[in-house]
């Protein structure tokens, strides 16, 4: 037997899977793994696009962005 590792958009997932499904036993051994994405890709812990390498810290950057953002606000109201 030959293996195979394939990574699959979840949208065709099913329509894959249908067709394994369907081949004849004894030529096909399916073992599926879901892989979950990391915590850093989804926490936003690296900057990413126009911001990439330029920030070191994305979440100290934002709060010092709005930080400042606030103050301007404030004292527009102030005066």
């Amino acid at each position: 037997m030959q293996q195979i590792t394939i990574n699959i958009n979840p949208s065709i997932y099913e329509h894959i899977m249908f067709f394994l499904r369907n081949l004849p036993k004894n030529l096909v051994d399916i073992q599926t793994q879901t892989i979950k994405k990391k915590p850093s890709q989804s926490s936003g812990s690296k900057a990413f696009g126009l911001l990439n390498g330029k920030i070191k810290d994305p979440v100290a950057w934002q709060k010092a962005i709005r930080e400042e953002s606030d103050r301007d606000i404030y004292q527009d109201f102030q005066r």
